[in-house]
């Protein structure tokens, strides 16, 4: 199998299981396990983003950046980034 393949395996893996775990255990672990897994899914989805806007190559980071300008204008306008990422103005 190709590795570029195997890469996007586990990220939708990684992916669904950061949504899928919470819902799981909510009501069957400690208070801790929960704090614990409210808090990855966010954690996992920014450094993702992080690691997908942010580059070494100035140039291209330039580009990424001033490609989120329109996400950031929207999020002001309605304050929802669903709305942001469906709607860019």
């Amino acid at each position: 199998m190709n590795e570029k393949v195997l890469a996007i395996v586990a990220v939708a893996v990684g992916t669904y299981l950061t949504r899928f775990l919470p819902l799981k255990f909510r009501f069957a672990t400690s208070e801790r396990m929960k704090n614990f897994l409210d808090l990855s899914s966010t954690s996992v989805i920014s450094a993702l983003f992080v690691t997908s806007t942010f580059t070494t190559n100035a140039g291209e980071m330039g580009l990424r950046v001033l490609a989120l300008i329109p996400l950031i204008l929207t999020f002001n306008r309605w304050k929802n980034f669903g709305v942001s990422i469906l709607l860019p103005s």
